[in-house]
């Protein structure tokens, strides 16, 4: 006793031994106080046991694609003619999306145009040459046309049942000169005679003979040096063809253009990013599925898909493919599974790329227990709830934590229906700190 009055007569020494008790007295009353609060807040708080239909679920993620996806960039340098396009058209393959100024880009491309007109010119020439190729040409055309005149002739026959058609008929008769014929001639309409629809068809096979001795005599002509140059002339427009090609942006496919990056008048280079093109009517997305859940996991199961992007939009889709050769993600076996998501019907604004949170369904709904999140709590035992007793007393029940729906989890364990169980709130009261006040 007598050190702790000596201690205190030193004013230095007695200021900072009253701080320190000040500061353990709060800072003890503090945690009382806070813990005491909490403990009677979660005590205060229950929940039920409920009944749900739940489905068996693999739960993974990727990012929203588009099949077929361009990102389409300039070939040569120069300067931007003119744009076609702007975000939001849709284009047909071959569409000419944006050009460069001729004038703009190298020499070399200005003589391929020219050079595209003298090819193409001297393929139209062959192909106009040679007597005995064009003469064939000209016969296969005659021989085919006769065909198909013989084809619609017979339909003619076996279907129609209001043909014109002449009966002669001729009677033997006396007369003051003696015997002679009498003729009638009587005109009708009616089916074809069979010996009509005979002739007909022999006349078919005739021109069907006809027209495939044409079609060989074409074709070993066509094969023939005249072919080769013909080969050779179409190699020489393809060829300019392409390098023409280079002062557009051509549309590889039918789509939507998604970005434009280039106005008139820009100055581009080989390789600047100009259109981006997409097809919105195939959308996908590939997941990375444990190694634990591949198995559950079949061809053509249902799923369904909700991206970061865009809160409150749900699409909806099937397993396309699985990947059997899984591949190391961050320590883990992993395996691609690509899930093709339904046509979205409407205008709505879908970005690429966007996180995409996929739960695939693979199993059929089933009647499962759940409690709420806030009642599942964690030890080095495993998860487990308090259960509220009649008397008021707790017991603690070991439970595995399946599906979580909305605020509930799917949980099994030696629980039913109704019972009650604590569930561990926030503390909406901020306790005091050490040395006054709360927040």
């Amino acid at each position: 006793m007598k050190a702790v009055l000596n201690l205190f007569k030193n004013k230095k020494t007695r200021a900072w031994s009253i701080a320190v008790v000040v500061i353990l007295v709060g800072t003890l009353g503090w945690t009382m106080f806070g813990s005491s609060n909490t403990s009677a807040d979660a005590a205060s708080a229950e929940a039920f046991v409920v009944s749900l239909n739940v489905a068996e679920t693999v739960e993974t993620s990727g990012s929203l694609e588009a099949q077929p996806f361009a990102s389409l960039a300039w070939k040569t340098g120069g300067v931007v003619e003119q744009v076609n396009v702007q975000v939001g058209d849709f284009v047909k393959e071959g569409d000419i999306l944006a050009e460069l100024q001729p004038s703009s880009t190298s020499a070399s491309i200005v003589a391929a145009q020219a050079d595209l007109v003298n090819a193409q010119k001297k393929l139209d020439d062959l192909l106009k040459s040679g007597t005995d190729l064009a003469q064939a040409a000209i016969d296969l055309k005659d021989a085919q046309e006769a065909y198909d005149d013989a084809v619609y002739y017979l339909r003619y026959l076996n279907n129609d049942t209001k043909i014109p058609q002449t009966l002669y008929t001729a009677e033997l008769v006396q007369t003051r000169n003696g015997w002679e014929y009498k003729y009638e001639t009587d005109n009708f309409k009616g089916p074809a005679p069979e010996d009509w629809i005979i002739e007909a068809e022999n006349d078919l096979a005739l021109k069907k003979a006809q027209m495939e001795d044409a079609q060989r005599e074409y074709e070993r002509l066509l094969a023939g040096e005249t072919s080769l140059d013909v080969k050779a002339a179409q190699a020489e427009v393809e060829a300019a063809q392409t390098s023409v090609n280079s002062l557009y942006i051509l549309a590889p496919f039918d789509g939507e253009v998604l970005s434009v990056d280039d106005l008139a008048g820009d100055t581009v280079n080989s390789g600047e990013l100009s259109v981006n093109l997409a097809d919105l009517d195939h959308l996908y997305v590939d997941t990375q599925v444990d190694e634990s859940d591949v198995a559950k996991v079949k061809l053509g199961n249902q799923a369904q898909a909700t991206l970061d992007a865009m809160p409150g939009v749900t699409l909806t889709g099937k397993v396309a493919a699985i990947n059997p050769v899984g591949e190391v993600v961050s320590g883990l076996v992993k395996y691609k599974v690509r899930i093709d998501l339904d046509k979205v019907e409407g205008d709505m604004f879908l970005p690429l790329g966007t996180t995409t949170n996929v739960v695939i369904q693979v199993g059929d709904s089933a009647a499962t227990l759940a409690v709420p999140i806030t009642a599942i709590q964690n030890d080095s035992i495993g998860e487990y709830v308090w259960v509220i007793q009649s008397d008021g007393s707790t017991a603690r029940v070991d439970i595995v934590s399946g599906s979580i729906v909305g605020d509930l989890v799917a949980v099994s364990g030696d629980l039913k229906e109704g019972e009650r169980v604590q569930s561990i709130r926030e503390n909406s009261f901020s306790a005091p700190g050490p040395f006054g006040g709360g927040d």
